[in-house]
């Protein structure tokens, strides 16, 4: 039997994935000049939907787009999972600001709406990171927003995996850790788990704010600060957090003098601290709420 082919959402309909087709004239084409988002669907329901339209809206308002309506996006992601008989699912919604000629936000059309969802994958295993030379711009505009131009993480990302690891760690022209690739960055030193400040240049993430909300609730301290490479060594855990995999353990982080000639290395992640254990549960038992999950434990 044949698989069923994939449906995507491109303006305001269903169409075949592989059938589906954008402008050149578009400004995502043309100028990376569109905002996305990466988003978590669980039992049919995406996890912090609200935040992600509302960075979305925010993104493309300082493009001077006028985003979509909520209620058309709404749609698109319930008839989208729908169509591709999808419960737990990944969904990548991106939104430009439109087609023109000329580089001109201002000469944008009317913005366009495409979305594509998969099954989950999740890594099967920690992932190993590494410091790269490419350095993210902490002055950059917009930057909580998350934009289509993604070059800098693409560059660092193939940097990492032809050296071998799994996925990159950038820091800002100040030489401060910023965030990985496609994940914000949390460390567990002396019992308060510590993140890059958004003055540091990272995106802003939904699930970061998340993990942070859960953090306090159970008492675990949390400090939005300056995060040092000095840090990164002394670090009882390091955590990558996005919306796909939640919060992910980091088994080693490596990177050239001055951090260290050698990697610093969190193996076996089986023995994380005990903060790190209760944090994930706590994480997944929002994520089972929100998205209407029983919890493990409870009776149907």
């Amino acid at each position: 039997m044949s698989e069923r082919p994939s449906l995507a959402w491109v303006r305001d309909r269903l169409v075949p994935r592989d059938q589906a087709t954008v402008s050149i004239d578009d400004f995502a084409v043309r100028y990376g000049a569109a905002c996305f988002e990466t988003m978590l669907a669980r039992n049919g329901m995406v996890f912090r939907l609200e935040p992600h339209l509302a960075r979305l809206a925010y993104g493309l308002r300082a493009m001077g787009a006028e985003p979509p309506s909520g209620d058309l996006l709404r749609r698109a992601i319930d008839e989208t999972l729908r169509a591709n008989a999808l419960s737990d699912a990944s969904l990548r919604l991106e939104v430009s600001v439109g087609a023109g000629h000329t580089p001109d936000l201002d000469a944008a059309t009317e913005p366009l709406v495409t979305l594509t969802v998969g099954p989950l994958t999740l890594p099967p295993d920690p992932p190993r990171l590494r410091i790269t030379s490419v350095r993210l711009d902490e002055h950059q505009p917009m930057r909580g927003a998350k934009t289509a131009n993604f070059l800098t993480y693409l560059l660092a990302r193939r940097e990492a995996r032809g050296s071998g690891a799994d996925d990159a760690l950038l820091l800002n022209h100040a030489g401060d850790v910023a965030e990985a690739a496609t994940s914000n960055v949390f460390l567990l030193l002396r019992d308060v788990l510590v993140t890059p400040a958004a003055e540091a240049g990272p995106i802003s993430g939904i699930t970061r704010a998340a993990v942070i909300d859960v953090a306090r609730a159970i008492g675990i301290p949390v400090e939005e600060r300056r995060v040092t490479l000095h840090d990164l060594t002394r670090a009882e855990a390091v955590l990558l957090t996005n919306s796909i995999v939640g919060i992910l353990p980091v088994a080693s982080v490596e990177g050239e003098r001055p951090f260290s000639p050698e990697a610093v290395d969190w193996r076996p992640v089986s023995t994380l601290p005990s903060a790190v254990a209760r944090l994930s549960a706590e994480y997944e038992a929002l994520v089972a709420d929100e998205c209407g999950l029983a919890r493990r434990g409870d009776t149907a």
